[in-house]
C-alpha cells in the first residue's frame, strides 16, 4: 500500500494533488494539535479559467500587491512534505 500525500489549498480549499506545484507558508502560531509549527499550502499555478494562482491571490489580499523582488519569491515544491 503506497502512502498518499493530500493537502488542501488554504485559499480555495480544493485538494492539492500529486504532481501539482504548491507553496507552503509557515504559520507562526501554536498549532491546534499542540505542535509548534503549522503550515498553509496554496496552489502555485493558476487554473485554466483563472489569471493568477491561489498563492498570488493570497498575497494580493494580505499585501495588496504581488511582490516581484527575488528575495520574496516563493519556494515551490511538488513533493509531499510534512
Amino acid at each position: 500500500m503506497s502512502a498518499r500525500c493530500i493537502h488542501q489549498c488554504a485559499y480555495c480549499r480544493e485538494p492539492i494533488t500529486s504532481g501539482q506545484r504548491w507553496v507552503r507558508e509557515k504559520v507562526y502560531e501554536l498549532a491546534s494539535d499542540g505542535r509548534d509549527l503549522s503550515y498553509y499550502r496554496y496552489h502555485a499555478e493558476s487554473f485554466a479559467r483563472h489569471e493568477v494562482s491561489c498563492w498570488e491571490k493570497h498575497l494580493m489580499e494580505t499585501d495588496g500587491t504581488i511582490r516581484s523582488d527575488e528575495s520574496c519569491a516563493p519556494r515551490f515544491s511538488s513533493a509531499c512534505a510534512a
